[in-house]
């Protein structure tokens, strides 16, 4: 091959919020790591950038969600003090829908199930409290007062320090080109410029990951979502740099989320994404998405500026039910397929992390990952051994 190849106890491809969390908690273990990314450190072209994200205690998404996104904001927080910057900032968080919102409804049981604090706003409590937001009356708003504000770059950033700290080491613009399982059962990784032999991979490629298990029929769909940031007006910027994170159910199956003024404008997005065939090839961000955040802005945000500052893509790798997937690869149990997706997934990969580097030391998944098991029957052997010199 005329290049030396490298042998790793764990190699986890991917090096987004996911990837560096695997590989912090990997650092924990006995053993060699390394992480391939195919870009660089806090790219722009995947799921894991935009400068906040939501983190919410009381989630519309179903009460399985609720521990562990308690074990993620206590790890966020262990963060925060180990890497000495700020990562999470419990800012709240208001849901609010029409008064039949099945989300808000999911959202409250969810909190009264598991005992978490949470409050019903009334019609006049609600502009009271939130003056940022324009209210009507057929709107319930539930506040979540455990929840708050993520800052993403900075947590993969502080992930990769502390894991290379530990002895993890990273390659970038080292896009995972073929893969085959050896005689003795690890794994061979090819990258252009190099070869890898590791006992465990952990496959944390986002949007990525339908390309690189074409085998698998994994039900995922990638699409890019756009989110803008908008300036408050002249007068309005206290009420925006105080107002909490957010998330508005719509009543058609649509919604909209944002963040306050943290520096650079309160950021808005919402549901109306582009479908995406190749990841690498992404269009502008359309004049729909546009058009469905101003008219969202000027409803229920009307102190900020009409021009939007910025505009950031993301891709978002859905499954039919926006629930996880991690899970053994059903060709080899050596290899772990992880994906934080749906567009909610942020919020999780501290405590993803965590079960997912356990996961691999053992060769085991506990408890807490059975709701994102594939579902059976599953693939034949064969089948992931058909990957040899595919590229992805």
């Amino acid at each position: 091959m005329g290049y030396r190849r490298r042998e790793y106890d764990y190699l986890v491809v991917g090096g987004g919020g996911l990837g560096t969390s695997v590989a912090y908690f990997l650092s924990h273990l006995p053993g060699r790591t390394l992480v391939l990314e195919r870009f660089y450190e806090n790219h722009p072209f995947g799921s894991s950038h935009g400068k906040t994200r939501i983190l919410r205690t009381a989630y519309a998404e179903g009460s399985v969600f609720v521990p562990l996104v308690l074990r993620a904001r206590e790890l966020w927080k262990d963060l925060n003090r180990e890497a000495g910057q700020q990562i999470f900032r419990p800012t709240g968080v208001l849901l609010v829908g029409r008064r039949d919102s099945p989300e808000v409804d999911r959202a409250r049981e969810s909190a009264r199930s598991y005992g978490l604090p949470y409050e019903l706003l009334s019609e006049e409590a609600a502009p009271r409290r939130f003056p940022a937001f324009h209210f009507t009356s057929d709107d319930v708003a539930l506040w979540d007062p455990g929840g708050g504000v993520l800052f993403p770059e900075r947590a993969i950033h502080s992930y990769r320090r502390l894991a290379f700290q530990r002895g993890v080491r990273f390659r970038w613009n080292s896009p995972l080109e073929r893969w085959d399982e050896q005689a003795d059962g690890r794994i061979r990784v090819g990258t252009p410029n190099r070869e890898y032999i590791a006992e465990r991979v952990v496959l944390a490629v986002g949007a990525w990951l339908p390309s690189l298990t074409r085998e698998l029929h994994l039900p995922l769909r990638v699409e890019q979502q756009t989110v803008f940031w908008f300036r408050p007006r002249p007068g309005d910027q206290h009420r925006f740099r105080t107002m909490p994170a957010f998330v508005w159910y719509g009543s058609r199956g649509e919604y909209f989320y944002g963040t306050p003024d943290l520096g650079n404008g309160v950021k808005i997005g919402g549901s109306q994404g582009q479908a995406i065939r190749n990841p690498a090839r992404r269009p502008p961000p359309s004049a729909r998405e546009l058009r469905s955040v101003q008219e969202f802005r000027d409803d229920r945000l009307p102190g900020l500026s009409s021009r939007a500052l910025r505009a950031v893509r993301c891709l978002y790798t859905n499954t039919p039910d926006r629930n996880f997937i991690v899970d053994l690869h059903p060709g080899n149990p050596r290899i772990i397929l992880a994906s934080a997706c749906s567009g909610h997934g942020f919020k999780f990969v501290s405590a993803l992390g965590e079960l997912i580097a356990t996961a691999a030391g053992t060769g085991k998944l506990s408890a807490p990952l059975a709701p994102f098991r594939l579902p059976s029957p599953r693939a034949p052997r064969s089948a992931f051994l058909g990957l040899k010199g595919r590229r992805g």
